[in-house]
């Protein structure tokens, strides 16, 4: 019975060394791109967030963080770190005026963002006829999302942790 278990243990010992390996070659391989520069509405992540341009979401509640809508694009909603008071988040829907500096905004065109971010990104399927481009940074823990629909862009997403 001894050298049943010793096969056993052998063989799940491979199993999981397996796993790992392979689970680490996806992960080196996952493209990345530098995201450290983007700026939505003059605004980058993870800098100290000016409350004087936003007014408080009260509609959005979580423990360690606070929401706000600019007062000029009510669509652009920004996710704060409490303690810290850096911005951790940004969003954009229904606002085709709102700024960016890599080639995005409301209505449009994916390729527009794809001409000036690379083609490092993966594509996603969210639902109700929707696509979504991804930019992950591995290295600064930053997502750029870009959610479209038949090309034109609806919705931009960009977070950090």
């Amino acid at each position: 019975m001894r050298i049943q278990n010793r096969w056993a243990v052998s063989i799940i010992f491979a199993i999981l060394a397996f796993a790992v390996v392979i689970s680490l070659t996806i992960y080196k391989n996952e493209k990345t791109v530098d995201l450290t520069d983007i700026k939505i509405n003059n605004v980058q992540l993870n800098q100290q967030f000016d409350k004087s341009h936003y007014n408080v979401n009260h509609h959005i509640k979580l423990d360690r963080y606070e929401f706000y809508n600019d007062k000029h694009h009510k669509n652009v909603t920004v996710k704060v770190k409490k303690k810290q008071n850096k911005i951790k988040g940004i969003v954009v829907i229904n606002d085709s005026k709102v700024d960016t500096n890599f080639g995005a905004h409301i209505g449009g065109h994916v390729d527009d963002v794809i001409n000036y971010l690379g083609d490092n990104y993966r594509k996603d399927k969210v639902g109700k006829g929707y696509d979504a481009i991804v930019y992950v940074d591995k290295e600064n823990h930053m997502k750029l999302s870009i959610l479209y629909k038949d090309g034109i862009v609806k919705r931009i997403e960009f977070f950090s942790r």
